[in-house]
């Protein structure tokens, strides 16, 4: 049996912000010395102190501290990013991980965030679609680019 961790980490709005994030990341250390398999962290903008607002930024804070575990992100909000970005900051991630990485995508499910990206009247699943076929692209393909 393989064991696998995902956390959406919510932090009571009265703890030190930076304490709670450490004790996020000593879970998934713990995790991987207890050898688990993989570890997923979740994401929001708008929870601010009370969650990962970027779980691609919390998981390179794991590159050096782990070491046989997987980390993916459970997951990164396509909608609400510009594609060359996100392909560009999870590419660096992949890199720093050597191997270790699951890249989970979504349209996003918090009607706060998509307020504040203007997403409120969007086809969120058609702007997701549109968000991956450009991060391929920039993936595969060389510059210039005309997408």
């Amino acid at each position: 049996m393989r064991l696998g961790y995902f956390t959406m980490p919510l932090h009571p709005p009265a703890r030190d912000y930076s304490e709670t994030l450490r004790e996020d990341r000593e879970a998934i250390v713990l995790a991987d010395e207890l050898g688990f398999a993989e570890a997923f962290v979740g994401e929001h903008v708008t929870d601010l102190a009370e969650t990962v607002t970027d779980s691609a930024v919390f998981l390179a804070s794991l590159a050096h501290l782990t070491t046989r575990i997987t980390l993916g992100t459970g997951t990164v909000n396509l909608p609400n990013g510009h594609p060359a970005a996100i392909a560009a900051k999870i590419a660096m991630l992949d890199h720093l991980l050597e191997g270790r990485f699951v890249f989970g995508i979504s349209p996003g499910g918090l009607p706060s965030d998509w307020e504040v990206f203007g997403n409120l009247d969007v086809d969120r699943r058609e702007k997701f679609r549109e968000c991956i076929d450009h991060v391929l692209a920039i993936w595969s393909g060389k510059a210039p680019y005309r997408l």
